[in-house]
C-alpha cells in the first residue's frame, strides 16, 4: 500500500513513464524510502497530504535519477555507485520544521 496513487504522480510528473507497472514499482520503491524517514501517525488517521506530495515527488526523484549523468561518484566492478538519498524537498513534507522563539 502507497500513501499516494500512481494518478497522484502522474498529476506531479508530466513525463511519468507510460507504462503502469513499472510507474507502480517506483512508487512502492518511493515507499519503502519514506517509510524509514517519514514520522508515524496514528493508525485509522487519514493520511497527511504531505505524505502524499513527498511520495510523489520522491517517485519523480527515483524516475529522474536514473537519466541524470555526471553524478557518478564510484565505480566498483565496473559498475557507477550512485548515491540517491531522499531530497531536501521530500524530507521537509515528511518532517516539518517548527518554529522557534527567538528572544532579542
Amino acid at each position: 500500500m502507497t500513501w499516494a496513487t500512481l494518478e497522484d504522480v502522474r498529476a506531479r510528473w508530466a513525463d511519468a513513464p507510460l507504462d503502469h507497472t513499472l510507474l507502480g514499482e517506483m512508487l512502492l520503491a518511493a515507499h519503502e524510502q519514506l517509510l524509514e524517514y517519514a514520522p508515524p501517525w496514528l493508525e485509522g488517521d487519514p493520511i497527511p497530504q504531505r505524505y502524499v506530495e513527498a511520495e510523489a515527488l520522491q517517485t519523480r526523484a527515483l524516475g529522474q535519477a536514473q537519466d541524470r549523468d555526471g553524478d557518478v561518484i564510484g565505480f566498483g566492478d565496473g559498475f557507477a555507485v550512485r548515491v540517491r538519498p531522499l531530497g531536501a524537498e521530500v524530507k521537509s513534507l515528511l518532517r516539518p520544521k517548527k518554529g522557534r522563539p527567538v528572544i532579542g
